[in-house]
């Protein structure tokens, strides 16, 4: 397990704290600044199905994976 890491996104600037507990489960953690920054979590998730809806950020998550594969997480293995 990781500690938490504060990730900031390359396009908007919005942050973060992640933890990934391997290479395919990850928290993350916003909050209302983050929600204004980025336009793509700031948009109200929609559920379909009577499945929680999830937000996310294909950018974001793009720098969480990058900061994976610079090893900020520690060992995912």
């Amino acid at each position: 397990m990781s500690e938490p890491v504060q990730i900031t996104c390359g396009t908007c600037s919005a942050e973060v704290v992640v933890e990934k507990f391997s290479w395919h489960h990850t928290t993350v953690q916003w909050d209302a600044a983050t929600l204004s920054h980025c336009t793509e979590l700031g948009v109200p998730a929609t559920a379909t199905h009577d499945i929680a809806p999830m937000r996310s950020c294909p950018r974001l998550r793009d720098a969480i994976d990058v900061a994976a594969v610079e090893g900020k997480f520690g060992d995912l293995d």
